[in-house]
């Protein structure tokens, strides 16, 4: 026999060691179960809706949907909470929901909501529907809405926070209703949308102006983006509503560019801005400035900055509810040769010069203004030189701050959006 080597000793020895410990370990794991790898439980889904066209303002709308739950296990305690866009209003409210209104905020516009305790047990397999739809009533604004619904299982019961609880003496209920065929292909997730189209319009606006100074001279011309209403718009994609560029006149260049407008293209020197609200929504009679601050390298008459916006294929460039074009277009004169320049609104032709119209916010008109060391005539109405937002009809101001909060003052009401 060959005698063992001290090295091969100690490798057996680790090895046997190894095992050992492999072998223990395998032998206190716990078992899986078949109940371990699926447990079961309840899983709620919408049926799929379809949405909602030419509802007329003023008018009433019925919603409803169907949900199954296609878990293992009963549903129960559930909880279905309903939010609204800023359009709507709860047509009827049931004594087991509660409801608030949701003020602008956080880059949203504002919402209705609710939350209603439903007092049943939705079996596995088994179809519901709303024993009576859910009723809204669209505002003058409306114009895209949108009414959400979200159900799941709440242990804790009917959330708090709200409002305006027990309002109704009608009780929001689920019926069950016969499956369909393939639930599979007719049913999507916990959270439904169902878009509601008013027939209704906005009316889009941009407005440049005129301004006067001689070679050297830094002065302020002021562009406006408007939303005169009747309804309010929401994009329909994430990004900024009512995108449009701002061309620098010749012989002028930008010092200073307002929030929210940046050079368009490459080079040096710019010869355009492109211009962006601050939200992918605009409300109804509301504007917003935007103040250049341009020094006269040369003077140069007539001058001219074309302002229009942004062609796209969402709202914010095509304007499909926009049916005045006429003031969708406007310019920035320098040094016009006619009294006025010719510096407010404008339809698809460049406008001709011509005495200068005052825009009008809330029954104000603005009239000539000195900025800086040249002279300028401003068009833009009721409006500062600070980037400031204004609201005419039943608002006094929207005002935007340099820390970047939008506050509005509505008869007497504040309220604030970051």
């Amino acid at each position: 026999m060959r005698p063992v080597s001290l090295a091969a000793a100690l490798r057996c020895s680790a090895a046997v060691g190894t095992a050992t410990a492999l072998a223990w370990a395998l032998a206190s794991a716990p078992v899986a179960t078949a109940a371990d790898r699926e447990e079961p439980g309840a899983e709620l889904a919408f049926g799929v809706t379809a949405p909602i066209e030419g509802v007329r303002p003023g008018s009433a709308q019925a919603v409803s949907f169907t949900v199954t739950n296609r878990g293992t296990a009963p549903a129960t305690q559930v909880a279905l909470y309903i939010d609204g866009s800023q359009g709507l209003a709860f047509a009827e409210k049931y004594a087991n929901c509660r409801y608030e209104n949701t003020p602008a905020q956080d880059e949203g516009p504002a919402q209705v909501n609710a939350v209603c305790a439903v007092d049943q047990t939705l079996e596995p397999g088994s179809v519901y529907a709303l024993e009576e739809p859910v009723g809204v009533t669209l505002a003058d604004r409306a114009l895209y809405e949108q009414l959400s619904f979200t159900i799941q299982q709440d242990p804790a019961g009917l959330p708090g926070g709200a409002d305006d609880g027990g309002a109704g003496k009608a009780v929001l209920r689920l019926v069950e209703q016969r499956p369909p065929a393939d639930p599979g292909a007719t049913y999507g997730y916990e959270r439904l949308d169902v878009d509601i189209t008013a027939k209704n319009t906005a009316d889009f606006a941009l407005t440049g102006s005129t301004v006067r100074g001689k070679a050297g001279d830094t002065v302020t011309a002021e562009v406006s983006f408007a939303n005169k209403g009747p309804g309010w718009v929401t994009n329909d994609v994430s990004s900024p509503i009512g995108v449009f560029d701002v061309g620098v006149p010749t012989g002028t260049t930008v010092v200073k560019a307002p929030e929210f407008c940046a050079p368009a293209g490459t080079g040096n020197k710019p010869t355009a801005y492109h211009c962006t609200t601050p939200y992918d929504y605009a409300d109804e009679h509301s504007e917003r400035a935007y103040p250049f601050r341009l020094r006269i390298d040369k003077v140069v008459k007539n001058a001219t900055g074309k302002v229009a916006f942004v062609k796209g294929d969402h709202r914010s460039g095509t304007l499909p509810f926009d049916e005045n074009p006429k003031n969708n277009a406007a310019r920035v004169v320098v040094n016009p040769t006619a009294v006025g320049g010719g510096s407010g609104s404008t339809g698809g032709s460049e406008p001709t010069d011509g005495p200068s119209s005052g825009a009008t916010s809330g029954g104000a008109t603005s009239g000539g203004s000195t900025q800086g060391t040249g002279t300028q005539t401003d068009t833009l109405a009721a409006s500062g030189t600070d980037g400031s937002l204004l609201i005419g009809g039943t608002a006094a101001a929207l005002l935007l701050t340099a820390g970047g909060v939008l506050v509005v003052r509505r008869q007497g009401k504040s309220t604030a959006a970051r």
